[in-house]
């Protein structure tokens, strides 16, 4: 029930305030607010403040009259409602009376009045007054009420809406879906299930409503399901994949992974399963791993006919190049000289065209790791040209080469492919200029590399005046087997490895290389490398090598020359240790003074005491040669017999080892691939069978691949030589291992 609380103003307008006083006295018991006005102007100010329920209201006052005082109150809309009672004392009663209702008066009295008539007029129109009220209250609720309900109308259509888009979608979801969906209770009875069912098990929908969900999904344990819920406080939750073997309805089982989740409907207990069947996928995999298998075994024969072919071409080549350079020795005439020098040279090139391939084949296997060495910009760079100084100067080319000042003088990195790169690119740029010059530049690079402070980018360039590269030709200028010209007639001879090896060689190394025209004529290859400075020495002006305390974490300042690791192994790969052994030997010694010997040779690898012994007293080195190949030892005895050294010759591993147990050698040159036993086999049975009084045991090898290394360390070898065998690497090899007077006294006489 609506009740009015509101105050109850009534207005009693005349110009006698004894009047007014008389008609308070008349309401003085009710509950009235009484506002009291002497004039029409001043009744119009207290209508602009208060509502009224009713005006009293004097006919004949001065200024503004009661009848022009209430057209004012009825013209205005907020007080055109208010009722209104004359009260008059004039004779002219009726003409009073009819001009008091014209101007909107609801009722007209003459006084004096009746004190009770008038009160239970004014209490009338209050009660009037006071329902109107109520009914404004009520409409306003009612008008309240009524946007309330339209606005949960509103609500309710938009979720139901969202409920029927909502069901919409998981009903398009479920019906094309790929996957079976289905909802089972906690008894495993199947609640509902999606139209996926018919393709993936051949049941229909009403077929496997009602049955339990083993009979589709064997493998699905409901004890295991029962923890799941105690995972989630509300609503669906995804469990993790599981792999299972579903049921068809003709018995057939396929693989499929399944996912599962709970809910509470009504505190019942609900599980959704979806199934997805993954047979594609698994006969995907079981296809990619047999390719695996397959690209494995066949990167395996891959490696084993590199290694087969390198062995097989570089043992003959052994013989070709190392006679005919022992026949170079000898007294020849003018013409046999001609024809040994192309001997020589023929045998060169076609040594360089096997190198190319199995280094590219290296590369192409991802087998190539770099080296962290300290060595010379200059002397690196001065290595590289000195190869071509005679080509140039037959050609009359000019070959300079400048160092930038501000590049440090000893530096860290893999000098042997960064000799490599230098010589490719020489060896183009000698190939390709008939006339004119080559420069050959370092300098510090304009981009730095993120990292330690030490790193530093060095830029080379290689600058040429030669025929150039036409410019449709510089896309492919980097791919393997890429040449100029391809044709049958073409004029320079070449791989077309030479660049692609460089490539990836300076990309192993961090950089980048690009090639541009050389204007007028000619072409500029230049390259960036990432090395490492040495730590330099204030005051001092020398490059201070830093000591193993003052290293980062898990760094070396130089490889490790000991017996499992020994020097010559860094340029294994290389095929010649005259590039970076015979050339860098001095440097090494000068870099590390601590690890030099009496003699200026280097401690590569332990000298048992008695074999120590044997050279204080003046005895001649014991050397064996475990070579099959007839022509290689003829070859190995003549250079041997150069320097003074005689050898004793094992056919193959199983009489290198019966004859290096039954004497005491100081050196044995062991080949990796002989009959009966191989190489590695018969190390690993020398070093077994003798100790720690094992004798130095050289690989002298055809195998050139990344793996040969470990083999021959993990055999128990101190050293390496690649076929086709140098003079001067093995003169190098010698001078290293038979050390003493008797050796030295030897060399002098060669």
């Amino acid at each position: 029930m609506i009740s009015y609380d509101g105050p109850i103003n009534i207005l009693l307008v005349d110009d006698y305030p004894e009047n007014l006083l008389a008609i308070e006295a008349v309401l003085a018991d009710l509950d009235y607010n009484l506002v009291k006005c002497l004039s029409g102007e001043e009744a119009l100010r207290a209508l602009l403040k208060d509502d009224f329920a009713v005006i009293v209201m004097d006919v004949q006052m001065p200024g503004m009259d009661g009848f022009e005082t209430a057209r004012m109150i009825k013209s205005r809309e907020k007080t055109k409602e208010i009722p209104i009672i004359f009260v008059s004392a004039t004779s002219k009663e009726s003409q009073h009376l009819f001009t008091g209702y014209a101007v909107g008066a609801i009722d007209y009295m003459l006084k004096p009045f009746v004190p009770q008539i008038f009160r239970s007029k004014i209490e009338g129109f209050v009660g009037m007054y006071v329902s109107n009220k109520k009914l404004q209250q009520q409409k306003i609720l009612l008008q309240q009420q009524t946007q309330e309900l339209e606005r949960m109308n509103k609500e309710l259509m938009r979720t139901a809406y969202q409920l029927t888009k909502a069901e919409a979608i998981k009903s398009v979801i479920s019906s094309t879906s790929m996957d079976t969906m289905i909802t089972f209770d906690g008894g495993g009875i199947i609640l509902t299930v999606n139209p996926s069912i018919l393709p993936m098990f051949s049941y229909s929908e009403r077929e496997v409503i009602g049955r339990h969900i083993h009979e589709l999904v064997p493998e699905l344990c409901l004890k295991q399901l029962e923890g799941m819920t105690e995972q989630t406080a509300e609503g669906l939750i995804s469990g993790r994949l599981i792999e299972v073997m579903p049921q068809r309805k003709d018995g057939s089982r396929f693989h499929a992974e399944i996912k599962l989740g709970s809910t509470h409907v009504d505190d019942e207990l609900i599980y959704a399963c979806t199934v997805s069947d993954i047979t594609e996928r698994k006969k995907t995999e079981r296809e990619l791993l047999a390719a695996k298998e397959a690209a494995e075994i066949a990167d395996r024969a891959k490696t084993e006919f590199l290694a087969m072919v390198s062995h097989e071409i570089r043992t003959p080549m052994n013989g070709i190049l190392g006679m005919t350079n022992l026949l170079t020795e000898t007294d020849l005439d003018e013409e046999q000289r001609d024809f040994t020098e192309i001997i020589l040279k023929s045998g060169d090139s076609l040594l360089g065209v096997i190198n190319d391939i199995l280094d590219y084949a290296k590369i192409e296997a991802g087998k190539l790791e770099l080296e962290r060495i300290p060595f010379s910009l200059k002397s690196c760079l001065d290595e590289s040209l000195d190869l071509f100084i005679g080509k140039a100067r037959e050609n009359s080319l000019e070959l300079l080469c400048t160092v930038d000042e501000s590049l440090p003088e000893y530096v860290y990195g893999d000098v042997t492919k960064l000799r490599q790169i230098l010589m490719n690119l020489v060896s183009n740029a000698v190939k390709f200029t008939p006339e004119g010059r080559i420069e050959v530049a370092a300098r510090p690079g304009s981009e730095p590399f993120a990292g330690s402070i030490r790193d530093l980018t060095v830029e080379f360039q290689v600058r040429d005046t030669g025929v150039g590269i036409p410019a449709e030709k510089l896309a492919e200028l980097f791919q393997p087997f890429s040449q100029l010209d391809s044709s049958m007639t073409r004029k320079y001879g070449g791989t077309g490895l030479g660049l692609a090896i460089c490539k990836n060689l300076v990309e192993l190394m961090d950089g980048s290389i690009a090639c541009a025209p050389n204007e007028p004529c000619g072409a500029v290859f230049t390259f960036t490398v990432r090395l490492e400075r040495l730590e330099e020495n204030p005051g001092s002006g020398l490059t201070e090598l830093p000591s193993p305390a003052r290293l980062e974490p898990g760094a070396e300042p130089f490889p490790r020359w000991e017996a499992s690791q020994p020097f010559s192994f860094s340029a294994m790969l290389s095929d010649t240790f005259a590039e970076i052994g015979a050339a860098a030997l001095p440097e090494m010694e000068t870099l590390l003074p601590d690890r030099s010997l009496s003699g200026g040779v280097l401690p590569f690898a332990p000298t048992p005491p008695e074999r120590l012994a044997r050279i204080r007293r003046q005895e001649a080195p014991r050397v064996l040669v475990a070579e099959d190949n007839e022509v290689n030892q003829k070859l190995i005895l003549k250079l041997l017999d150069r320097f003074g050294v005689e050898a004793d010759v094992a056919e193959n591993g199983e009489l290198a080892v019966d004859m290096a147990l039954a004497r005491s050698y100081d050196l044995i040159f062991m080949d990796m691939k002989m009959p009966v036993m191989d190489g590695l086999e018969a190390t690993r049975r020398i070093v077994g069978q003798s100790g720690s009084a094992h004798p130095t045991i050289i690989a002298m090898t055809a195998n050139v691949l990344p793996g040969d290394r470990q083999k021959c360390l993990e055999a128990g070898m101190t050293d390496y030589i690649s076929k086709p065998i140098r003079p001067d690497l093995l003169e190098t090899t010698i001078n290293r291992y038979l050390l003493g007077e008797s050796a030295a006294k030897r060399q002098s006489t060669h």
